[in-house]
């Protein structure tokens, strides 16, 4: 069973106080999961109130679109860096995703075992926000797709989203191969093979 290490309290102002307790909480959604990490959890590793987090947060349903939301720009960011320089190939660019993925793995980043587990759910509560949240980073990928059918790095004989799709799914299989072998120099070339298939198939 988990255990909640307990952090020594310090005098925050509001704004960083909130900040903190948002990194708890990435971190307790990340060890209890999204359905079942709550205010009392982060409130003890923080060792405040729980009426202090409700401060912050006063319902369940805001605490975790808060931590969702965190969860999101994390991913964005890894986007951004693997997407955001003009003239990369695709290779570069499926490259840069998979191995930082598996880094983040290795690394063990709370919001990447919360976006995996996210991006897996089909729960009411959470999966709308899922689709609407991330709009932006899965047309990238296909924009990304689209780009490379134009430059002739792939032909044009599949969807740009379902090599959207089909990267999502290698993703959660590098993923979870990553918990199970946490060795950075096995896994990238693992990616890398699984990338070069699809990529020769697209």
């Amino acid at each position: 069973m988990d255990t909640i290490t307990k952090k020594t309290r310090t005098r925050l102002s509001p704004e960083k106080r909130k900040q903190q307790l948002l990194d708890y909480a990435l971190d307790v959604f990340a060890r209890r999961g999204i359905g079942r990490a709550g205010h009392a959890d982060i409130a003890e590793m923080a060792n405040v109130s729980v009426a202090t987090v409700f401060n912050y947060f006063p319902t369940r349903e805001a605490l975790v679109e808060e931590v969702l939301s965190q969860v999101e720009n994390q991913f964005n960011q890894l986007l951004n860096q693997c997407l955001g320089e003009p003239n990369k190939t695709l290779s570069a660019r499926l490259t840069c995703i998979s191995h930082n993925l598996i880094d983040a793995v290795i690394d063990q980043k709370d919001w990447i075992k919360v976006w995996f587990e996210w991006s897996t759910s089909v729960r009411d509560d959470i999966w709308p926000h899922f689709i609407t949240g991330n709009k932006q980073s899965l047309k990238q990928i296909t924009d990304m797709f689209a780009d490379a059918i134009e430059n002739g790095e792939i032909t044009a004989e599949r969807d740009p989203k379902e090599l959207g799709g089909l990267l999502h799914g290698i993703c959660y299989v590098l993923y979870l191969h990553t918990n199970l072998h946490p060795d950075q120099a096995q896994m990238r070339e693992q990616a890398d093979q699984y990338l070069k298939n699809i990529y020769h198939q697209a």
